[in-house]
């Protein structure tokens, strides 16, 4: 008997509090695992309704983007258009001026700018070959204006050549021909030339070789070099053009 009693005091009754307890934990686990699936299906429906509506208005949508890349690419364009040009060599700080075409030049001597008989620097024939390189209309009176421009390259152009005369005038003993301030106007010149050829930075190569003329000559190793340049042509277009306008007031090589 004794182990019969034992046998059923194992079992669950009714009125033990701790089964009863285990029993409602169950039924709680379960009620949570329903409320859960159902939340699950919940989100899932409404991603599917949420896709379904987007794809419905997916023509909209793509109209939208493409409208909003148009108008930034429209933005970039107009704003690059009124940003200035980009500074270049040779051109002004302000970068308003074009940037030219290049080319590539060999320079070779000509004679006929540089005459060796110094009685020819005053003559009306070098003048006029000199002017071959300048602009037209380079001759207006800067007496028109109390406030004007000038351009660098002309005034270059012009230092060389009143080098050359003053040069020659000296050598010849002829000095009553030019203007009294000849000498700072010399040195003026060849300070002005030392800035504008350190400006440049022309980096082309000239090579040397035995065979070079020795009397810097149309043979001498200085003119091997081949030059990246401005389209000179561009350069005096547009320099009219500025003469034409007012902008500029390009002196005579000789003033």
């Amino acid at each position: 008997m004794a182990q019969n009693i034992s046998k059923y005091d194992t079992l669950w009754s009714a009125d033990d509090p701790d089964g009863e307890q285990s029993e409602t934990d169950v039924e709680d686990g379960r009620e949570k695992r329903w409320q859960s699936t159902d939340m699950t299906t919940r989100k899932g429906t409404k991603a599917q309704e949420l896709l379904i509506t987007l794809s419905a208005h997916r023509w909209l949508i793509d109209t939208c983007l493409l409208l909003v890349i148009i108008g930034l690419l429209t933005i970039l364009l107009l704003g690059g258009s009124r940003r200035p040009s980009p500074r270049q060599i040779g051109g002004d700080y302000t970068g308003s001026s074009p940037e030219f075409d290049a080319k590539v030049v060999k320079w070779n001597a000509d004679e006929s700018f540089v005459p060796t008989n110094i009685s020819e620097w005053f003559s009306d024939s070098l003048l006029a070959k000199w002017n071959t390189i300048m602009p037209l209309d380079a001759s207006q009176s800067s007496a028109k204006k109390e406030a004007f421009s000038t351009t660098s390259m002309t005034h270059s152009l012009h230092c060389i050549f009143m080098i050359g005369r003053i040069f020659s005038a000296v050598l010849g003993n002829t000095t009553d021909v030019l203007a009294d301030d000849y000498l700072t106007h010399y040195m003026h010149c060849t300070d002005y030339l030392r800035q504008a050829i350190m400006c440049a930075g022309d980096m082309a190569m000239e090579p040397h070789v035995p065979t070079d003329g020795p009397d810097n000559g149309p043979l001498d190793g200085g003119w091997n070099g081949i030059h990246v340049c401005k389209d000179y042509s561009q350069v005096i277009n547009y320099l009219e053009g500025q003469i034409e306008d007012g902008v500029r007031v390009v002196l005579p090589i000789e003033d």
